[in-house]
């Protein structure tokens, strides 16, 4: 067992959890912004993702993508699952807009919005990825406690199987992992919440566009990342993921100043 790789799970696990956490906080003090709109996308995702698309693509995915053999079938694959998780989560939130909202009395802000986001995001770290963080985590530990199989974790060829080689590659786990995975998730938030704007946007202005480029955008980052991280490493990936922030935060912006300007 290596001792750094348990502190990077356990700054991990704090990582996925504090940061989404203390993201609602401060908007929720310096907004200020009402609980409700937290709530909706909390809601929403937990509906449209953890219930409904998140069980049926993990299905799909086994029936038709772990049949594919070909790469160029695979990125066909990858692209398809893109395009129906973007479409999925922007429809989610414009049903959240167009008929959640003027139900519990909320206009369509800006603040409002990033509420919705943040609620949204918030869920998807805390409870989903840092969930299976902490599953991943407690696996890591028993397969290098006491008992484990030492010709398991050494490869032996007599456990040469596919099983056997996932439970190595578990045993096995350094600390960029669990550190890659929490940067990932510090990068989602504002992500999420760009794609929620433009989701909005679409509606207050009435150009169904905005909703276009959310699916568009959504989708680009779904694929060009995954996509890095098996050609070119983690590292690469999540650079570019990086730049993707950027724009993401520059996206939070310039729909900011066009709420205000349309406010004046």
């Amino acid at each position: 067992m290596r001792p750094g790789t348990v502190v990077a799970f356990v700054l991990s696990l704090l990582i996925q959890v504090g940061f989404p956490l203390a993201a609602v906080l401060v908007a929720r003090r310096r907004g200020p912004i009402r609980w409700k709109p937290f709530a909706y996308g909390a809601l929403i995702y937990g509906v449209f993702q953890l219930l409904s698309w998140l069980p049926l693509s993990v299905f799909l995915d086994v029936v038709v993508g772990e049949r594919l053999t070909s790469e160029g079938q695979a990125f066909a694959w990858l692209l398809a699952v893109a395009f129906g998780t973007a479409l999925v989560e922007e429809g989610s939130r414009w049903v959240a807009f167009r008929w959640l909202f003027p139900r519990g009395g909320l206009r369509l802000t800006w603040l409002h919005g990033l509420g919705f986001g943040l609620g949204y995001a918030a869920v998807e770290s805390m409870f989903l990825i840092a969930g299976l963080t902490f599953v991943y985590f407690l696996a890591y530990l028993a397969l290098n406690g006491v008992g484990a199989p030492q010709a398991l974790l050494t490869g032996d060829p007599a456990l040469a199987s596919d099983f056997a080689a996932e439970l190595r590659a578990i045993a096995n786990t350094g600390w960029t992992q669990p550190m890659i995975v929490a940067a990932e998730r510090t990068m989602a938030v504002p992500h999420q919440v760009a794609w929620t704007l433009l989701v909005m946007e679409s509606l207050i202005s009435r150009q169904k566009r905005w909703f276009g480029f959310a699916v568009l955008y959504h989708s680009t980052v779904a694929v060009v990342v995954p996509g890095l991280a098996r050609l070119a490493g983690f590292g690469i990936a999540e650079l570019v993921n990086l730049g993707f922030c950027a724009v993401s935060i520059w996206l939070c912006s310039r729909l900011y100043r066009l709420s205000h300007d349309r406010d004046i």
